[in-house]
């Protein structure tokens, strides 16, 4: 199964009809954590959406992301049996997020990323639309994850990211055959969805 990432802004089709009450809901959660700047959305005046990867993608980079934090290094190979056990220990509360907390702390699923920067990743419950119970949203910073994704590449060494080298098919063809060939796919989609987000001050999502 496939994973996608978009960016949004007041221009999408289904921003007064969707989104446009949930970023108010969004607005006064992030107030109640004890942040403070008001969160605004412009638009997009492009189609910024494409495929991440596979459904674990993601987590390949979330534990590249775990190890380093933990060991201070990155790892050697893309083995989950030896990698994969940082980001559970994270993930089990048993080890701090560490300074990717914004990425790894973060629903491939049920969340988003907002154009404002803040310290702390949180999630607050959203009342589905169908009016039947309520759904846990994460909420990130656009912001904070592009400075983690800087981080990250000062090891993974991506050329660069899917809007710098003009297309997927420039980067497949930069990265094809490295011992980190997914996490640096991951990486250049990411990356750019984030860059445009606060560029633009669009929200992100995964869909």
């Amino acid at each position: 199964m496939s994973l996608d990432g978009r960016l949004v802004g007041t221009d999408d089709y289904e921003f007064e009809d969707y989104y446009a009450a949930l970023l108010n809901s969004i607005q006064t959660a992030f107030i109640d954590k004890g942040n403070s700047g008001q969160l605004t959305i412009g638009p997009a005046n492009h189609d910024f959406k494409g495929e991440i990867g596979k459904s674990g993608s993601v987590l390949q980079l979330k534990s590249y992301a775990a190890y380093l934090s933990v060991h201070g290094e990155p790892p050697s190979e893309p083995d989950f049996s030896v990698i994969g056990h940082e980001l559970n220990e994270i993930n089990q509360g048993r080890l701090p997020l560490g300074k990717f907390k914004h990425l790894i702390n973060h629903s491939d699923s049920n969340g988003f990323y907002i154009p404002i920067d803040f310290d702390d990743p949180f999630a607050f419950d959203v009342a589905s639309s169908t009016g039947d119970g309520s759904w846990k949203c994460d909420i990130g910073s656009s912001n904070a994850l592009l400075r983690e994704l800087d981080e990250l590449n000062q090891f993974l060494k991506v050329p660069g990211d899917v809007g710098q080298l003009n297309g997927t098919a420039v980067l497949d063809q930069q990265i094809a055959g490295d011992t980190f060939e997914e996490e640096k796919r991951v990486w250049g989609m990411l990356h750019w969805l984030a860059r445009e987000s606060v560029a633009r001050s669009l929200l992100l999502e995964f869909c």
